[in-house]
């Protein structure tokens, strides 16, 4: 067992979150990767919906956040899940072709790290 101080907060505790985030590319868009998620809001009624191009699957203390990303790395939309399975469940509901997930890394951008895997 390791001694921290006690000015060092302990994993999981305040100052010192853990987030775990997946992240994974949109392969091929279909009619249903430019329709909003439910719980997405802002844009306007018939406004074009951006094309999403990048998945988060970031684990919270509050649950799992799927979080839909255009390819310049706007926010089109986020859900929340009580657990992993219902996060990706809904992302493959959405968009049927996506790269496999891998974890990304705290100190990474999610979207360059995302371009930079999928180049050859």
């Amino acid at each position: 067992m390791t001694e921290r101080s006690q000015s060092e907060p302990a994993e999981g505790e305040a100052g010192g979150p853990v987030n775990t985030t997946r992240c994974a590319e949109v392969l091929s868009l279909s009619p249903a990767s430019t329709a909003e998620p439910e719980a997405q809001s802002g844009l306007g009624a018939g406004s074009p919906s951006p094309q999403v191009k990048v998945l988060l699957v970031t684990e919270r203390v509050d649950g799992f956040f799927l979080d839909r990303l255009t390819d310049r790395g706007e926010l089109v939309g986020e859900t929340q899940h009580d657990t992993l399975d219902e996060a990706m469940w809904q992302a493959y509901s959405e968009y049927p072709a996506i790269s496999d997930w891998r974890f990304c890394p705290d100190d990474a951008d999610p979207l360059e790290y995302i371009q930079t895997r999928s180049r050859p």
